[in-house]
């Protein structure tokens, strides 16, 4: 008689159990990385398995530094869409720091100093503005920063007039050089100082006042205008730290290539925002951060590896690039918005 009770309990407990493990597992899956983490690894085995060569310390430092770079440049990218919105004038930020590092700090002999204050200062007053356009006037940011870049490319070729040969300065390029020493070991600077700045950003998100501010705007603006947030002020200063973020990315970029193009910014708009959605962070989410957008920035970085690798066009790749971020978006934007739990 036991056994038949014990039986049929187990028989009511098991179904039920599938579904709490599953929940589990999915809830799981959104609050950790698990799911990047998983993809980085097969790449990395992947391009291990038709790349031996690059299991040297010279092809990895390359990788990292590239990653780096990508992680840099999609830094404000992240904030903004943590709030809800979308920069596209970064482009433009990175062809100013370019600009400044090589002609301004390179050629003009400008010390560095005041050449990475430049960028700060004028990025962060060009951002500043674009975000207390868009929320003064309710505009959409895509559209404010798309003409916005657009306009601060055309200032900067102008204030080149025609000149791409300048180099930045070897202090600079000691930087993101691959042959750089952090402390006597041979690291380029450039990956401990991702290192810090995604610590850095994590204890802001997760750790004070103001991160929780950002993600309380992102996720319902209206009801962190009724709890007392200052979303104007949030708006104003996220869009300005992603101009200051892009505008200094633009000069290491230039320090790893020795120089700049006209188009040295391009290639960030498309990649930084993958990164950021590879990464796993979505418009206004809870659960985004900086620590995703730099394995997203890895996964990237490798893949890119992986394609140069085999032989592929450029075609080809940005069909990769837009398959992968359709799927990274069919598994977390079907997820339910935040604001929709309440």
């Amino acid at each position: 008689m036991t056994d038949v009770g014990e039986s049929h309990t187990a028989s009511l407990t098991t179904p039920a159990s599938s579904p709490t493990r599953l929940v589990a597992a999915r809830r799981w899956m959104f609050e950790v990385p698990a799911l990047q983490v998983l993809v980085l690894v097969l790449l990395v085995a992947w391009l291990l398995m038709i790349q031996p060569a690059f299991f040297a310390p010279r092809p990895i430092t390359a990788i990292l530094v590239i990653a780096s770079l990508l992680a840099v440049a999609a830094l404000g990218q992240t904030l903004v869409v943590l709030l809800g919105g979308l920069d596209l004038s970064a482009p433009g930020y990175i062809l100013f720091g370019a600009f400044v590092a090589s002609n301004v700090a390179g050629a003009a002999g400008i010390p560095l100093v005041w050449s990475v204050l430049l960028v700060v200062g004028f990025c962060g007053l060009v951002g500043a503005l674009i975000g207390w356009i868009c929320h003064r006037y309710r505009v959409q940011p895509l559209v404010v920063t798309l003409g916005a870049g657009a306009a601060l490319a055309g200032m900067t070729l102008l204030l080149a007039d025609g000149n791409y040969s300048s180099a930045p300065p070897d202090e600079l390029r000691r930087i993101a050089s691959l042959t750089g020493t952090t402390f006597g070991l041979p690291i380029p600077p450039i990956i401990p100082i991702v290192l810090v700045v995604t610590v850095l950003t994590w204890v802001f998100l997760n750790r004070t006042g103001a991160g929780r501010k950002l993600y309380a705007t992102g996720i319902n603006p209206r009801a962190a205008d009724l709890t007392g947030v200052r979303t104007s002020v949030v708006w104003t200063s996220v869009f300005a730290a992603s101009g200051i973020c892009a505008g200094l990315a633009g000069m290491l970029i230039a320090a790893f290539g020795s120089g700049w193009s006209q188009t040295v910014g391009d290639p960030y708009l498309f990649s930084g925002l993958a990164a950021v959605l590879v990464g796993g962070t979505t418009f206004g989410s809870i659960r985004g951060s900086f620590t995703r957008t730099v394995l997203g920035a890895l996964i990237l970085t490798v893949l890119s590896t992986i394609i140069v690798g085999s032989g592929m066009t450029e075609a080809q790749s940005r069909i990769i690039y837009g398959l992968i971020i359709l799927a990274v978006v069919f598994v977390y934007g079907r997820e339910r918005h935040v604001r929709d739990r309440f």
